[in-house]
């Protein structure tokens, strides 16, 4: 897990109907569903489509669209041959015929141009080192005005930079940032305060309406990994 990207290998996964602003490909190691429809090879899921996921183990790759990963994977055919082993070396492997995508999952990174919307990434990503901000030092205004813009053309940029709008981005951060504290040991209630979630049970929620699981079930399945 890093700026902008998940690596994850799962096993068990039953992700229930779902939606999402991120690239995801999955790379399924032994039998796997999507929609109720076997699957063996790679398969991609572009932003915002409601998929259901069963994959009694495998690779999932979430990407959001303006990094190097999500990028990447736009360009990808919608399935294609890939079978890897739970290793992050077997995972490069089974991509092997998908050179851009295997350069980018090493450097990883952003594609933004713009030097004031890097300026507010950098703030962003110190949330993975666990410098949580609350949302309401995330609002459009007050970043607007950090960023000596008006409020319409921050909320233009951001889109034009990160890909999404702006709100729906940061609560992909903030559940980046709950995930990450819920695997570093807190517990749920502790990682939604964190994040600026108002409970746990609204974490919860939201997380199951992104993802098709609760945090319970995102940690019971995946190992995050860490590794360029």
């Amino acid at each position: 897990m890093s700026p902008g990207l998940v690596i994850a290998f799962g096993k068990s996964i039953d992700a229930k109907p779902h939606r999402h602003t991120l690239w995801q490909l999955c790379l399924p190691t032994l039998s796997a569903e999507l929609n109720g429809q076997p699957f063996d090879k790679a398969k991609v899921i572009p932003p915002d489509q409601s998929h259901q996921l069963q994959m009694e183990q495998g690779w999932i790759i979430l990407a959001e669209p303006e990094s190097r990963v999500g990028a990447a994977i736009s360009q990808l055919p919608t399935e294609f041959a890939g079978q890897p082993n739970r290793t992050l070396g077997g995972l490069y492997h089974a991509l092997a015929a998908q050179p851009e995508l295997v350069n980018a999952l090493k450097q990883q990174g952003y594609t933004i141009s713009d030097s004031r919307i890097r300026k507010l990434q950098a703030q962003l990503d110190s949330c993975l080192s666990g410098h949580c901000l609350k949302p309401d030092k995330w609002r459009a205004k007050e970043i607007a005005d950090w960023l000596a813009l008006s409020e319409s053309r921050f909320l233009h940029l951001a889109r034009e930079q990160l890909g999404i709008a702006w709100r729906p981005y940061l609560l992909w951060r903030r559940l980046l940032c709950a995930v990450r504290a819920i695997k570093n040991g807190a517990n749920t209630t502790q990682a939604a305060h964190l994040a600026g979630f108002s409970d746990a049970a609204h974490l919860s929620r939201t997380l199951k309406r992104t993802f098709g699981m609760t945090s319970s079930e995102l940690l019971a399945s995946f190992t995050l990994n860490k590794n360029k």
